[in-house]
């Protein structure tokens, strides 16, 4: 557009030096003819010598103004209007380039912006890849550890390999698992292949299911803490062995418990990995459908993990209190639950005076505690050990002595003073709590068994066999009855129908002198001194003979 415009311009300028040429050239010819001028009725120049029409006098009239003047208006309002034209035009053109560069602007913006988004991300799922690969080494090591190092030395001890077995369960398999083969490919594709194939996804969903023999390791959790804690208490060879590998750097001052519970806590390890790296991942991604398949085979694993993680919590934090009560009580029990602990003061019933004390609170009891001097760390001594069942809380016990409370037990009462009234409050709500909740579950254990006899007695008249499931209880509950039946008959003398008593003994009637034929009156005949159980010795094995 702007190269017409142009041309229209030039060709305007070469009409108007046309225009000056013939100018000239009539000039030219009105020299070469002076009559000519006069002919046409214009008058000579009279500073130039040269006849112009656009020169003339003051006051002189040319009969051709009115149509020069015309002209020349239409011309310069022509050559006004095509400049301006292209003028117009061009700035027409110009604000549309700047739109469609403003276009190409932001569309070039939106291309740097998706290119860096695209690198973020992807850095992003690297570093997750590289994590799932140093955390994977480092848990290899830990594995080797518990395979080569604990169970080997251990076995090599003398220990019995019940024992090991117990204690370590199936870890060779998944030591062998994560050291030949996830580890592996992990280092493989994250080290090697990560540039032309950013993927874990395939590898985890191929490898997933073998991480099925955790279950095995995970349910037989519990029973390998009992039992290391068994063989370290009576075994001092345990003890000594696993003392030794825990007092090495490879160890980094951690026991052989925690390093045990190091196999649990890695599945959870994965799944979290796992759905990290999903949200990073674009959802068209040909990564996802794996990463999601394996992932949904690692949560169901994770699930008995976490149960078991818990359990070991708890069982870490009573094996702490242990240790602080210096092993006085036999506290590392599953079924027992620490709940609240901490410093308070006790009343004395003498004096009044307040002294230090600590309490344990446990689902079930009350440790009533007494701190002792140490270098290394807070230890205490167990005063007096109160059961939760009958226990009840009393408030203001002393108007005198603010934030004070006591515990009624059936093995003791204490009067205790907190420091503050908050903490007085929530010793309180906690202990009250702790009580409701086990009258709770006495209450619910009671009536499940009472429940089971009552529907034992209900089926016997009918059929004691009626149900399969009630067939062993039924048998025990009519060989009970049958038993108290023989017991009451062996009350009485079968010649004399004498009540036997302390002094009357089952064995020997002193009424009537009838040997009783029960299993007690034979063993005592067999074996008595006097002359009467002799002679009453033979007729007894006779009748033994004749049960035989």
């Amino acid at each position: 557009m702007r190269l017409s415009c142009s041309d229209d311009i030039a060709r305007h300028a070469i009409g108007c030096l046309d225009d000056v040429e013939r100018e000239e050239g009539s000039s030219h010819e009105l020299l070469d003819n002076p009559d000519s001028s006069e002919q046409n009725g214009k008058i000579p120049n009279r500073d130039s010598g040269i006849d112009s029409p656009s020169c003339a006098a003051e006051g002189e009239v040319f009969p051709n103004e009115d149509a020069i003047d015309e002209e020349d208006h239409y011309d310069s309002i022509t050559e006004t209007e095509s400049v301006s034209c292209c003028v117009t035009l061009g700035n027409k053109r110009d604000s549309t380039q700047d739109e469609d560069s403003d276009l190409d602007e932001g569309n070039e913006k939106r291309q740097t912006e998706n290119v860096r988004q695209h690198k973020l991300r992807s850095q992003k799922l690297l570093n997750i890849a590289k994590e799932l690969l140093h955390t994977e080494e480092a848990y290899v090591k830990r594995l080797n550890l518990l395979d080569q190092v604990f169970c080997t030395k251990l076995t090599e001890a003398g220990i019995p390999q019940d024992v090991i077995t117990g204690i370590f369960s199936n870890i060779s398999s998944i030591y062998c698992f994560h050291d030949k083969f996830l580890l592996p490919e992990l280092k493989t594709r994250i080290t090697g292949e990560w540039d032309s194939n950013p993927r874990i996804g395939d590898i985890l969903q191929k490898l997933a299911p073998f991480m099925k023999m955790y279950g095995e390791y995970v349910k037989n959790f519990d029973r390998a803490m009992d039992l290391v804690n068994t063989w370290t208490q009576r075994s001092s060879q345990f003890k000594s062995v696993v003392q030794n590998i825990q007092k090495q750097d490879v160890c980094g001052n951690l026991t052989l418990q925690h390093h045990m519970l190091e196999p649990v806590q890695r599945i959870p390890r994965y799944e979290l990995l796992l759905k990290d790296y999903l949200k990073k991942l674009p959802d068209d991604a040909l990564d996802r459908k794996d990463a999601e398949k394996a992932l949904e085979l690692i949560s169901t694993a994770a699930n008995h993990s976490n149960a078991a993680i818990r359990k070991m919590e708890k069982m870490n934090k009573l094996l702490e209190v242990y240790e602080r009560l210096g092993g006085e009580e036999d506290i590392v029990n599953p079924a027992n639950e620490l709940i609240k602990e901490g410093h308070i003061k006790k009343m004395s019933a003498k004096n009044g005076t307040a002294q230090d004390r600590y309490l344990y609170l446990f689902n079930n009891m009350v440790l009533y505690c007494v701190p002792k001097l140490r270098l290394m760390g807070q230890k205490f001594s167990v005063r007096e050990r109160i059961d939760i069942a009958g226990m009840e809380v009393q408030e203001n016990v002393k108007q005198n002595l603010p934030h004070s409370f006591a515990i009624i037990g059936k093995q003791r009462s204490l009067e205790l003073q907190a420091r503050t009234a908050e903490e007085k409050e929530d010793w309180i709500q906690v202990i009250r709590a702790t009580i409701e909740r086990h009258k709770q579950n006495s209450e619910t254990f009671n009536k499940a068994f009472n429940s089971s006899f009552s529907r034992e007695d209900d089926h016997l008249p009918d059929s004691p066999v009626s149900h399969p499931l009630l067939q062993p209880i039924s048998s025990l509950i009519s060989q009970s009855k049958s038993s108290k039946k023989k017991e009451k008959e062996k009350q009485t003398c079968k010649g004399c129908s004498e009540s036997f008593n302390f002094t009357k003994r089952k064995h020997h009637c002193k009424a009537c002198g009838a040997v009783s034929t029960d299993g007690t009156g034979e063993i005592w005949a067999l074996i008595g001194g006097t002359e009467q159980k002799r002679k009453a010795a033979p007729e007894v094995r006779h009748t033994l003979g004749d049960k035989q």
